[in-house]
């Protein structure tokens, strides 16, 4: 009786198909990385600056200007910065406002575009960094936002201006952003649909920012930016 012929024997991956695929897959990872770092320099260079956007700031004005000037509900004056008492109500109407939000408690903010000024350059974090104007029932915002927390960013600076224009039933989820541009220059509104910088898109940012705050109307009207709460708390 003859042996049975011995069973093929099998090579594993270290046959000629499995090591056809380790260069082939370094290849690929070369690729993708060379991708990334083009895609950075690309924004590097097309959507970035070495120095900030210079961006007005709040001419301080002595208390006794403000005071014979404005009374404590009413707005401050153009293109003057609160006094400290001043900041600390708008501060405290900002802090009344968020806090119901948060909660999904009904509440109601007026700003002037001055007051959010104020606001901005009442934080820490966000001071120098914005500026808004208000005109035609319309809004202008301005950034410069450093990026040195970015891979290769270091000393540079994301400076763009958008026009934020309210929907006319006030929904603040139909607000259309337009005349937007970065570094300079104009850009398709759909850019705000798009990841830069590694960020989450700039509309999903918003949309967030409004659902955790239960926003449901927003409007501007006779230059007071004006937001609304839903007040689903139950």
């Amino acid at each position: 009786m003859s042996e049975a012929a011995p069973a093929p024997r099998s090579d594993g991956c270290l046959n000629k198909g499995c090591l056809v695929l380790i260069p082939l897959s370094i290849v690929l990872m070369l690729a993708l990385a060379a991708g990334v770092l083009w895609g950075i320099q690309h924004l590097r260079k097309t959507y970035s600056a070495t120095a900030p956007v210079g961006l007005p700031k709040p001419i301080a004005a002595p208390a006794e200007e403000v005071s014979a000037s404005t009374t404590e509900s009413s707005p401050l004056p153009t293109g003057v910065a609160s006094t400290p008492d001043r900041l600390r109500e708008i501060q405290t109407r900002w802090y009344a406002f968020e806090r119901s939000a948060v909660q999904h408690q009904k509440a109601r903010i007026e700003l002037t575009a001055d007051e959010i000024n104020a606001l901005i350059e009442g934080d820490p974090q966000l001071r120098g960094k914005g500026f808004v104007t208000v005109a035609n029932n319309a809004g202008r915002v301005r950034v410069s936002i450093p990026l040195d927390q970015f891979f290769m960013l270091g000393g540079r600076y994301l400076n763009g201006e958008a026009t934020i224009q309210p929907s006319p039933d006030g929904d603040p989820m139909k607000a259309r952003i337009t005349n937007v541009l970065l570094a300079n220059q104009a850009v398709p509104d759909n850019i705000l649909d798009r990841r830069i910088f590694g960020w989450l898109p700039i509309r999903t940012m918003i949309n967030q920012w409004l659902e955790e705050h239960d926003v449901a109307v927003f409007r501007i009207v006779d230059d007071k930016v004006i937001g609304e709460t839903a007040g689903t708390a139950r």
